[in-house]
């Protein structure tokens, strides 16, 4: 299971992904899951708050791919894809230019933001 406070949102949510292949927006004042995105087609290996030319929330996937979301409304921005086998870690630069990814197939690609807009 992979999760990440959402810290620029509101101190009071996180996120979760797991084998269910869902990610999960938590309220811990009400103590339960508020919002559940069928994220991916296999097991969520990371996820990630991370700041680009907005905000957004990055989740990892054994099913090769690397997903951005909108971390306002949840909503899909974009599918990266280029890895050959499942995807373990992401993390953003501290300038928010880039992302990282770090997959099984013994690859690491970096993404550049700017990139990202044209794809």
């Amino acid at each position: 299971m992979a999760v990440w406070w959402l810290c620029g949102m509101c101190r009071f949510h996180f996120v979760s992904g797991g084998d269910d292949n869902m990610v999960k927006l938590w309220d811990m004042r009400r103590r339960e899951c508020v919002y559940t995105i069928p994220a991916h087609s296999h097991l969520i290996s990371s996820v990630k708050y991370v700041h680009g030319p907005g905000q957004f929330l990055a989740t990892a996937s054994y099913d090769n791919t690397v997903k951005i979301w909108d971390a306002m409304d949840l909503q899909l921005v974009h599918t990266l894809e280029g890895h050959e086998n499942k995807v373990l870690g992401l993390d953003g630069s501290p300038d928010g230019q880039l992302l990282a990814t770090a997959s099984y197939d013994r690859t690491w690609k970096l993404w550049a933001w700017d990139e990202l807009a044209s794809l």
